[in-house]
């Protein structure tokens, strides 16, 4: 079994529509970005699958240039081909079990969940990590649970839990405190003019949490 990687603090959810891409807005987030303090999620979905491993592809250099984690949503197949540290499952992707079956030598097993439910399964499950979701309001998805409701949910569950939706640096501080083992995010860097900037951020709440 392959060993598993140091987890990062911020995962940044690759957004394909961005008129650069997914992977400028990426480099550039990662200027900003100390070494495998932020990992990449390629998330492309409707998207040919040449097309994907292209993507892959530049992102696994990315990564690797600035000692970061790469995982692909859903297709466990695709992070074989690339060179991927993991693979993220949506709740309603093959299980966890699954992919440990069909792909043993899998590093990273990361999952999304909505409430507490999903993730004692997640834990049970033994998935490296999960993004819980959403903590703030976002287009077309479920009613948010707010930094209350994310700490109930993750409470007694020993799972490291990223908090996504709608997350701002504003907000991290307070998510830290209510035991998020970090964020997920996509909109405040492919959002911002200053992707590095952003994520600096960040990493400034982070190291104050430290302190």
């Amino acid at each position: 079994m392959s060993t598993r990687p140091r987890l990062p603090r911020i995962w940044i959810i690759t957004d394909p529509a961005h008129p650069d891409g997914p992977v400028a807005p990426v480099m550039r987030a990662l200027r900003g970005c100390a070494p495998g303090m932020a990992g990449v999620q390629l998330r492309a979905r409707h998207v040919p699958d040449r097309q994907l491993v292209s993507w892959g592809r530049e992102l696994r250099r990315v990564t690797h240039d600035r000692d970061c984690l790469l995982t692909i949503n859903r297709r466990a197949d695709v992070a074989e081909i690339v060179g991927a540290d993991g693979v993220h499952l949506p709740e309603r992707a093959l299980s966890v079990e699954e992919i440990r079956y069909g792909w043993p030598d899998m590093p990273l097993i990361g999952v999304s969940r909505h409430d507490r439910q999903g993730l004692a399964r997640a834990e049970r499950d033994e998935a490296t990590y999960a993004f819980l979701s959403p903590v703030f309001a976002v287009p077309e998805k479920n009613e948010p649970m707010g930094i209350e409701g994310f700490e109930a949910a993750i409470a007694h569950v020993g799972i490291p839990t990223y908090a996504l939706g709608g997350i701002s640096s504003g907000d991290t501080g307070a998510l830290l405190r209510a035991g998020a083992f970090g964020v997920a995010v996509r909109r405040a860097v492919y959002g911002s003019d200053e992707p590095a900037d952003a994520i600096r951020r960040f990493i400034e709440v982070f190291e104050e949490s430290m302190r």
